[in-house]
């Protein structure tokens, strides 16, 4: 019985300072292509930054990272290189033999869908009879 609970004990331990290790570099990557991606491109307000896929990269010694920019009205995929050591960061399209590695890696943009349920159409400006048989909601984003 002692022997299993110092097996176990120990294999917590290593689970504890194991772990963090290996996060902490994870997050030191990550956390490097967001700072540069926001000190170097300039977003729309509101528009927030999430961290979707880390992996190896086609360049040599870098990670792809994958982060998906979500504004009001869409999401948009967007790939940045970081070295392994979190220093060197390339954001912009990667080509390999003629193709776009990035664009085909990212994927296109998607809109959002928009609950017609969260408009308040009482505040609205409208025009005719609000009894009408047929209602037309114009919606517009200018950003």
């Amino acid at each position: 019985m002692k022997k299993v609970l110092s097996v176990v004990a120990a294999v917590v331990f290593l689970c504890l300072f194991m772990i963090p290790q290996g996060s902490t570099q994870e997050d030191k990557i990550v956390q490097a292509a967001i700072e540069t991606f926001k000190a170097q491109i300039r977003m729309a307000p509101g528009t927030e930054i999430k961290f979707s896929e880390k992996k190896e990269s086609p360049i040599p010694g870098f990670y792809t990272v994958k982060l998906l920019l979500s504004g009001i009205d869409k999401d948009i995929p967007v790939v940045v290189y970081v070295d392994k050591s979190g220093e060197k960061v390339f954001i912009g399209n990667l080509f390999i033999k003629g193709e776009n590695v990035t664009t085909k890696e990212a994927g296109p943009p998607r809109p959002k869908k928009i609950d017609m349920r969260s408009l308040d159409i009482e505040k609205s400006p409208s025009i005719g009879p609000k009894e009408a048989k047929v209602t037309i909601v114009e919606f517009s984003n200018f950003n």
